[in-house]
């Protein structure tokens, strides 16, 4: 991507989103780095919060990877690329924790982002430093060499950076990659509730080009996923005179990368990630997550799975990629195994840390709030 003259907007905090593919072995980097009593151990944390409950669970326990050679930082972005997993931006560790946020307060804390990274080659167990490395506005994709949310691009093999030929739009759900142009929905950042535009560029040439979203003017939030050749966009509205019921309701349309044109699917879409042949998501009602779901992208019909754990049901993160689906809330992880859920041993976490996690190949990779360290887990 050649660089633009657009001002390099700040780093949020990325929303973890993660890409799950059947494995073997699982790494956790960590918050403390001394993560005692994983398993089966009876002295360990999970013997003591009741976790795993009534769910069978693996008899693997975790083991300990190298430290990476850059700042300890928490919320970084964890990319796989296929041969390494890419660490970049986050913030720094601060030296003193900030006072609890009070009741029914809404509290902002600055952050401090960091500007190293690393690199983690699981084939040799080692780390390689990258020295100016980007912290992502928006949720990235491996391209095949370069990273990329549309705002930044970053190259690992030579440590180079540069800014996007973006538009001026702000994205509001993850890049997609099509396999040859990244691809982004978003708004112009008006704060007003205006229909959402499809953006997409193709790193090697520059040429980008852009589709309204098939939506309501009024279209207030949106979510997709991307199949092998398509791009799902839900776009919802909340409490409009248009809902049939008066309160929320969406639209799910797909956009072809290769023709460049939508077609409507029925339903709404609940779906957050792809598992090789359909979507799967979370659903929600009013009263909190409540199952896993699968989306047929043909129709958009959707089926529920087995029930989610109860210890599972707070703000559960979802794991999904090839044969494989996963959920996981404050170090608590299960997998689904057929028909019924199976639990992995409970790591140990910062109080209120919120781990970012990652699939690499065979392996789950997970970042607390507190430190750096290394974690693997053997499956049977």
């Amino acid at each position: 991507m050649a660089p633009s003259s657009r001002t390099e907007p700040g780093p949020r905090a990325p929303r973890p989103t993660v890409v799950l593919r059947r494995r073997d072995l699982l790494i956790s980097l960590t918050a403390t780095g001394v993560l005692a009593g994983c398993g089966n151990d009876p002295t360990s944390p999970s013997a003591n919060t009741g976790w795993p409950g009534d769910l069978p669970a693996t008899s693997a326990t975790w083991q300990e990877l190298p430290v990476p050679p850059m700042v300890p930082r928490r919320r970084p972005t964890l990319t796989w690329t296929g041969s390494e997993v890419l660490v970049t931006g986050g913030e720094f560790i601060p030296a003193t924790t900030p006072p609890p946020c009070p009741a029914n307060a809404d509290c902002y804390f600055p952050s401090n982002p960091v500007t190293d990274g690393a690199a983690f080659d699981p084939a040799t167990g080692t780390w390689r430093h990258f020295d100016d490395a980007p912290a992502f506005h928006h949720e990235p994709v491996w391209t095949g060499s370069l990273l990329t949310d549309g705002w930044t691009w970053f190259d690992p093999a030579s440590g180079a950076r540069g800014q996007a030929p973006w538009s001026d739009l702000l994205v509001y759900a993850p890049a997609w990659w099509s396999g040859s142009e990244v691809v982004c929905v978003g708004t112009d950042g008006s704060m007003e509730p205006v229909a959402h535009t499809l953006w997409a560029c193709n790193p090697v040439t520059g040429a980008t080009r852009t589709s309204p979203v098939p939506s309501p003017a009024a279209g207030e939030s949106v979510s997709t996923f991307g199949t092998d050749h398509e791009l799902f966009v839900g776009t919802s509205k909340i409490i409009d005179a248009e809902c049939s019921s008066g309160g929320s309701c969406g639209r799910l349309n797909a956009w072809d990368a290769v023709t460049g044109s939508w077609r409507a699917v029925d339903g709404e879409l609940v779906a957050s990630g792809w598992d090789g042949s359909r979507g799967v998501g979370i659903r929600w009602d009013d009263s909190g997550p409540v199952g896993v779901v699968t989306v047929d992208p043909a129709d958009g019909s959707s089926s529920e799975l087995p029930a989610l754990p109860a210890a599972l049901r707070g703000s559960p993160r979802l794991l999904v990629g090839p044969g494989r689906i996963a959920v996981s809330e404050s170090g608590r992880t299960a997998v689904l195994d057929g028909t019924q859920w199976v639990a992995l041993p409970e790591l140990t976490i910062a109080p209120d840390s919120v781990p970012t996690v990652e699939w690499a190949g065979d392996r789950l990779v997970a970042w607390d709030d507190s430190g750096r360290t290394g974690r693997s887990i053997q499956l049977e």
